[in-house]
C-alpha cells in the first residue's frame, strides 16, 4: 500500500450510499451498446474488492456482440431441447447446489414473496409451464443486455473464495450503479 493510498480520504457517503440503494436485479435492458472503457473501468474499480491475502480468485468474461450471440442461442437451444426432453437435464448437472435441500423460514418466505411479486408482475401464474420456461430462458440472454459478464474460480481454490468473488460481484454492481447502469446477477 503506497502513501497516497492511505491518505486518500473520501467524505461522500450519499454516493456511495445512492449506488447500493438505487440498485436492483433489471429483468429487461435496452439494446444500447456499453463502450469498453466503462466495462474496463467497472472491472478495474471492482478488482480492488477485498480477497484473502489478495489471491483475487476470479476470473471474468466479457460478452458483447458476435460473441454474446453466439453463447445466448447455444445455451438457449440447449434450455429449449430440456423443456422439450426433461431427461437431458441429467448431462448438465451443477457443481455444487445453490439452494439448500430443504428451504426454512425465513428463507422460504423470502423467496416466495419475490417469485410471487415478479411473476404476478409478468402475468405467469403457478402451473403455467409454458410461460415459465419462457421467462427462464431470458435468463440465458441476459435479460437481453447487450454485455454479459460470467465469472469462474478455479477449483483448487477452497471455499473462502466464494467470499472473494461475493465481494468482487458486489464491487461490480455497485461501479455498475455509479455509472449509472445496472445488473442481474445470476447463477443460471
Amino acid at each position: 500500500m503506497t502513501q497516497s493510498q492511505v491518505s486518500t480520504v473520501i467524505n461522500d457517503p450519499a454516493s456511495v450510499d445512492a449506488a447500493i440503494e438505487s440498485r436492483f436485479s433489471a429483468r429487461a435492458f435496452l439494446p444500447r451498446a456499453v463502450p469498453r472503457e466503462v466495462i474496463a473501468d467497472i472491472l478495474r474499480v471492482a478488482s480492488r474488492a477485498a480477497s484473502g491475502t489478495n489471491t483475487q480468485p476470479w476470473r471474468t468474461y466479457v460478452l458483447q456482440g458476435e460473441s454474446r450471440d453466439v453463447l445466448v442461442d447455444k445455451v438457449t437451444a440447449a434450455h429449449d431441447a430440456i423443456y422439450a426432453d426433461p431427461a437431458l437435464a441429467a448431462g448438465f448437472r451443477e457443481e455444487y447446489d445453490y439452494y439448500p435441500e430443504k428451504w426454512v423460514s425465513p428463507y422460504i418466505d423470502r423467496r416466495r414473496e419475490n417469485g410471487w411479486g415478479l411473476y404476478g408482475l409478468l402475468g405467469i401464474t403457478k402451473g403455467d409451464k409454458d410461460k415459465m420456461h419462457a421467462q427462464h430462458r431470458r435468463n440465458f440472454s441476459f435479460f437481453d443486455a447487450p454485455v454479459g459478464l460470467m465469472f469462474t474460480i478455479d477449483r483448487v481454490m477452497g471455499r473462502g473464495s466464494l467470499i472473494d468473488y461475493g465481494m468482487f460481484l458486489e464491487a461490480i454492481m455497485v461501479a455498475t450503479r455509479a455509472r449509472g447502469l445496472h445488473t442481474c446477477p445470476q447463477a443460471a
